[in-house]
């Protein structure tokens, strides 16, 4: 993302084996039975957008849309949907009844097989999803922890009941491969497609990359934060929780974590409360002029003090 031109879009479409990919801000031993997947062999990798945990494997297929950044960020829900609304209408050509619904899933008759998520970068808004095609649900099912306020939220039983694979819902049945083609096929129809293939100096800096940061534990595992005031709430746009210190009075240290679509990094706005007084005014003030979209999502700043404060 920090290498291609700001002026050439990049659309890819490429496959993981087995994997529970943790959101930007998520503790992992909250969101994945760490122990299943080590018995599994399921690698644990930590991405650099918000949202919730996904599972793939050789079954499913992610997809991901390179933009330069819209100046205007409520512009990023309009780029959500340059990716969106093309992927769901190459579906639908293909018989397959989709639709996207809520702040970030796309569904095929009631059940989620995908969901968006985002982070902006140097002047870059990445925008990226999953598709569930003939991905393995048991194991999806029992690798995820899924809270229970989520489940009865959204008014059922069970992450298993929640989601669907994509090749149910085709009359004639394909291989992954052969999805994978008709749906680059239907995508050309959408964009001007020009194929890339990565070069050795592309693959040296994926490396590079993948084994200072991806590969790092710090980054994918870290550790759940020991803070003296801790609180959690859900909200439509997400369950938000925060970690603070408080020393004299005033927040000394500050941790936020969640499955918030935020598409910046939180540090900026960790460290804006940082030396103000524990107090709910003193942390309004702190808030008042600063725009929460680019980090919380959708979470409204009343939300955001009531999971400190209530």
């Amino acid at each position: 993302m920090e290498q291609a031109p700001l002026s050439e879009p990049i659309f890819m479409i490429w496959q993981a084996d087995q994997c529970a990919m943790l959101g930007a801000y998520q503790v992992a031993e909250a969101e994945i039975d760490l122990k299943y997947a080590k018995e599994l062999g399921i690698q644990i990798v930590r991405r650099q957008s918000g949202g919730g945990t996904i599972f793939t494997d050789l079954g499913t297929l992610l997809y991901t849309l390179i933009l330069p950044e819209a100046e205007d960020f409520s512009m990023q829900e309009i780029v959500r949907e340059q990716l969106a609304a093309p992927v769901v209408r190459a579906l639908n050509k293909l018989g397959i009844p989709a639709k996207m619904e809520g702040r970030n899933d796309l569904l095929a008759d009631g059940k989620k097989f995908s969901g968006l998520a985002q982070y902006a970068r140097k002047g870059r808004v990445c925008t990226h999803g999953s598709l569930l095609f003939d991905t393995d649900l048991d194991i999806l099912t029992n690798v995820l922890r899924v809270d229970d306020e989520k489940i009865r939220s959204k008014a059922i039983r069970s992450v298993r009941s929640r989601v669907t694979n994509l090749r149910d819902h085709m009359d004639t049945p394909v291989t992954i491969s052969e999805f994978w083609a008709l749906l680059e096929q239907t995508l050309a129809e959408e964009w001007d497609l020009q194929a890339y293939t990565l070069t050795e100096v592309d693959l040296e800096k994926i490396d590079e990359i993948y084994r200072k940061k991806y590969n790092n534990p710090d980054w994918t595992l870290g550790s759940s934060p020991k803070f003296s005031v801790h609180n959690a709430k859900r909200f439509p746009a997400g369950r938000v929780e925060v970690f603070l210190d408080i020393a004299g009075g005033s927040i000394a240290a500050c941790r936020i974590h969640g499955d918030f679509l935020g598409t910046y990094p939180m540090h900026d706005l960790e460290e804006r409360l940082l030396g103000r007084t524990f107090h709910r005014e003193a942390v309004a003030e702190a808030l008042s002029g600063f725009d929460l979209l680019p980090y919380l999502g959708e979470v409204k700043a009343e939300e955001f003090l009531s999971c400190i404060f209530e």
